[in-house]
């Protein structure tokens, strides 16, 4: 069974529009989750990362209040928050809506205006699965109301907007990868981002041979509870050992000669970091030759290093990646890994197209036989990243 089966359109939306507000949207945008192939915690240290965006969107509808007064809610019976303009851009509650308190003061910070707005978000990406809801949140807050706006903003810019969003009014200290594959995702493709400069090439993903899936753990976690942030400061700690602005300018060989000088913990962390941002490069190379065992063979280490040197981790989550090695169907896996900031969520597999399905209810039986937890799939193919659904003209 997929993860999230409840389609979102213009023609779902629109109803769930109407009766909240009385009047119909003028804009509705759309931002994809991601998953991310491989490149785990380099983002935030300047390295490479992997992801291509999900089929599975957040979508915003949005159109001007004639209430004089923000009025914000969620397609799935939410009650409706309302603010003033000055409320709008501070912290506050719910927590939901510092996701989007954040994107109308970025904007506003950028001189664009925002007006008071009836707002409508609804999404089909699983919230605290590792696929990035926030991300596609923000991206497409930001979206809609540039296009409402009428101002152009280039779809980076849209992804800085939403880091900094979650750095100000979420408290999470994110990277840049989520909100970046969210805004420049590509249709059939990956995308390598160097996160230093944030140069970026599509990777086309158009063998059908090969297919994606994805399989949630069903232990949701939440990044702002702190060990996110515990293993950034691992990481800059090991920067100030080394005597570097991050840990993308350090070698294994660098590492290797400063091992006792960093202790154990720091120098674990980092090797994770540097080794994690050659695996990357591997596995680009390998999608680009379409050698399916050089990229499952990355797929492995990268797990084996978060799970091992990063701590990021579970239980739950080892066993899933554990069980793409030992189900009837293991020979269709090229690889597994988990997938996300880590402390549960989902985990990502290549997989051949003629057996994913297989390989997915194997796996999903012989998790439940050793864990007792019923949990859900999706097969997918790489998503468009944020476009607009619908503007009025």
């Amino acid at each position: 069974m997929d993860l999230e089966q409840r389609s979102i359109n213009v023609d779902s939306l629109l109803p769930h529009y109407e009766r909240y507000f009385g009047h119909s949207p003028t804009v509705i945008a759309a931002a994809p989750g991601r998953v991310n192939l491989i490149g785990e915690h380099t983002d935030y240290n300047n390295g490479f990362v992997l992801p291509m965006a999900l089929e599975m969107i957040n979508a915003v509808s949005v159109a001007p209040s004639p209430t004089g007064k923000h009025r914000w809610v969620g397609a799935l019976g939410d009650s409706i928050i309302e603010l003033s303009p000055e409320e709008a851009s501070q912290t506050g509650d719910p927590f939901w809506s510092n996701y989007v308190r954040g994107v109308v003061c970025m904007l506003e910070r950028r001189g664009v205006k925002v007006p008071a707005v009836d707002m409508l978000v609804d999404s089909n990406v699983p919230r605290g699965g590792g696929l990035s809801s926030s991300a596609a949140f923000e991206v497409s807050v930001c979206t809609a109301l540039a296009a409402l706006c009428g101002v152009d903003i280039s779809p980076t810019e849209r992804a800085l907007i939403g880091q900094q969003t979650e750095h100000e009014f979420v408290n999470v200290p994110c990277g840049i990868m989520d909100q970046f594959i969210s805004a420049n995702g590509k249709k059939d493709h990956a995308l390598m981002l160097d996160c230093k400069d944030l140069s970026y090439q599509y990777i086309p993903m158009t063998d059908p041979d090969v297919s994606v899936l994805v399989i949630d753990s069903a232990v949701k976690h939440s990044l702002a509870d702190g060990g996110y942030a515990a293993r950034r400061r691992n990481c800059e700690e090991a920067c100030a050992v080394l005597g570097v602005e991050s840990l993308r300018e350090v070698s294994l060989n660098m590492l290797e000669a400063n091992k006792t000088k960093l202790g154990d913990l720091c120098y674990r962390r980092a090797r994770h970091v540097v080794g994690e941002n050659l695996r990357v490069a591997n596995f680009a190379k390998a999608l680009e030759e379409g050698d399916w065992e050089a990229a499952g063979i990355a797929m492995r280490g990268s797990h084996a290093s978060l799970r091992d040197d990063f701590e990021v981790s579970c239980a739950e989550v080892d066993t899933l990646v554990g069980l793409s090695y030992t189900i009837p169907s293991a020979e269709s896996v090229y690889g597994a890994r988990m997938a996300g900031g880590g402390f549960g969520g989902c985990i990502v597999a290549l997989v051949k197209s003629d057996a994913v399905e297989q390989v997915a209810h194997e796996m999903l039986e012989g998790y439940r036989e050793a864990l007792g937890i019923e949990t859900t799939y999706i097969v997918t193919r790489p998503g468009q990243g944020a476009h607009l659904l619908f503007q009025e003209q």
